[in-house]
């Protein structure tokens, strides 16, 4: 969003922790520096006089709970989306359009839960979609976690539609929350907000796997492991959905919005 935005030192900072070890002083220093440029970030908006990103949006439970929702679910998906191509490719021999068939269950998955969960939204809110589909996400890479060392390709393809769908099908609902939850004069500013928590959630899940691919003490290890932790992103996002999402249906919250009440 701006010149003090963390991401890539986080993301340089992950993987480089691949090559060079956890430990090692670069990337110490890579995460440190992450650290110290978002915190720059959040002092420079506190002493602005017109911030680009107000602090007291911050604070609302929703907008901030469904940013960080969505940077945790871009985490899982993209995590996986990259660790399972380069098994496919490097490990099992796919050839790079073999990788891209062999990963089309999960990104057709996407376009069927958007337009489902866009429809059930009116009627049931924001919230049990979005806690169901961190669920169903988390319960899919766990699957594939649990699958053993080399399992048949048959054997993962219920754990990458799960994954597909869950986050598709929460997408809307965290996406909704952000946005009603910001004043419309700042709903350019939380679009943007929700944008680069998940960019960085994709940037970070991407690190993340390789690191744990390069560091494990055998292939499948790194990979079980990389599924694992995007299983916990998942459960820890349907968490924060529990608490963040607003219950009322999307139809309740307009009807409350035209008539000037509080949503």
């Amino acid at each position: 969003m701006n010149r003090w935005s963390s991401r890539p030192l986080l993301t340089a900072a992950l993987n480089e922790a691949g090559r060079r070890g956890w430990s090692d002083p670069a990337v110490l220093a890579g995460a440190a520096l992450a650290a110290l440029a978002a915190a720059g970030f959040a002092v420079r908006e506190r002493l602005a006089r017109s911030p680009a990103l107000p602090p007291s949006l911050l604070r609302s439970r929703a907008l901030g709970g469904g940013a960080v929702i969505g940077l945790l679910f871009n985490f899982g998906f993209y995590g996986m989306v990259f660790t399972a191509s380069l098994e496919f490719q490097h490990q099992r021999g796919f050839s790079a359009l073999g990788t891209g068939l062999a990963l089309f269950p999960a990104v057709a998955m996407t376009m069927f839960a958007s337009v489902l969960s866009g429809r059930l939204a009116r009627r049931t809110g924001d919230r049990p979609l979005v806690v169901s589909g961190m669920l169903l996400a988390a319960l899919g890479l766990a699957g594939w976690a649990a699958a053993g060392p080399d399992p048949a390709y048959p054997l993962l393809v219920a754990p990458m539609m799960a994954a597909g769908f869950g986050t598709s099908f929460a997408l809307t609902g965290a996406t909704a929350t952000v946005m009603g939850a910001a004043p419309e004069a700042y709903s350019g500013a939380a679009s943007a907000l929700f944008n680069t928590t998940r960019q960085i959630g994709s940037a970070t899940g991407v690190a993340l796997g390789g690191s744990l691919l390069a560091t494990a003490a055998d292939y499948g290890t790194g990979l079980r492991t990389s599924m694992a932790v995007g299983a916990l992103a998942y459960l820890a996002a349907a968490g924060l959905a529990r608490l963040c999402v607003p219950t009322l249906p999307t139809r309740a919250r307009e009807e409350q919005a035209s008539q000037g009440r509080p949503r």
